[in-house]
């Protein structure tokens, strides 16, 4: 065999190794999300997918709002689907709550946790608010920051057991809320026999 062919092949094959190794190596970093393991349901921030939730998303100037109903329409893998305004994957494993890739609340939930995510950073604030929303006021609830890094602006999002968010404030850089996600009702999923009648 000729020497170049010889080399041609030995860097084929490092190639193909490194790829290999990348490749694998993505899939273990995933695996939080694609394996769930069931949560205690008294431990749980999953939506209940036995009922319909109504959300009204809007500008604090009450400039502009839409309001829709959030609906469980199957499990996709180990997610549970959901369609409202747009459709959104939501899954719990011990390692916390996610929305399709992403950990949004962190297992077990407790104050002053802290993870990453890209350039943001998320921080439970609080475990034991009391929070008051159209639908209802909600006790023990999960109160998480995010940050973008290099952004003065932030987020406080809000989390109940057995309903996952119910509040979600955008704050600007100088203190003013400017952007709000609001839980304005839940109620039980009529059955088929009820639809029909």
């Amino acid at each position: 065999m000729k020497k170049s062919v010889k080399i041609l092949l030995v860097f084929s094959i490092i190639v193909v190794a490194f790829l290999l190794f990348i490749v694998f190596k993505g899939v273990s970093n995933s695996s939080e999300t694609i394996e769930s393991v069931e949560v205690p349901k008294e431990m749980s921030y999953l939506k209940d997918t036995e009922k319909l939730y109504t959300v009204k998303e809007y500008s604090t100037k009450k400039e502009r709002y839409i309001e829709y109903e959030e609906h469980y329409i199957g499990k996709s893998q180990t997610f549970n689907t959901w369609y409202g305004a747009d459709t959104y994957l939501e899954t719990e494993n011990e390692e916390g709550l996610f929305y399709g890739s992403d950990k949004v609340l962190v297992y077990p939930v407790e104050k002053g946790k802290k993870w990453t995510i890209d350039s943001y950073t998320f921080t439970i604030e609080s475990v034991d608010k009391r929070v008051t929303t159209p639908a209802g006021t909600f006790d023990n609830v999960a109160e998480v920051k995010t940050i973008q890094k290099g952004v003065e602006e932030y987020s406080i999002t809000y989390y109940a057991k057995g309903v996952g968010q119910i509040l979600r404030e955008s704050v600007d850089a100088n203190g003013k809320k400017t952007m709000r996600f609001e839980l304005q009702g839940i109620k039980e999923k009529k059955s088929e026999e009820d639809a029909a009648q």
